[in-house]
């Protein structure tokens, strides 16, 4: 609900708080739909760090593991 409803500060803190689990929370049948909230509702800033980690990239452009 704070994802689609809540203000940008409030969206943007959610979405930094769940980097780092956005490939296992993909995976999960309830917790995919919450990636896909972000995805749809986060800013541009937001968005880029979740298909960065999605596509395997770091801060410092090395491959996830």
């Amino acid at each position: 609900h704070v994802l689609e409803h809540g203000k940008l500060h409030e969206r943007s803190a959610i979405i930094k708080q769940l980097a780092g689990q956005i490939v296992q929370m993909s995976q999960q049948k309830f917790a995919s739909n919450v990636v896909e909230k972000c995805l749809t509702f986060g800013g541009p800033e937001e968005r880029q760090i979740l298909v960065n980690e999605m596509l395997g990239s770091t801060d410092e452009n090395e491959p996830l593991q």
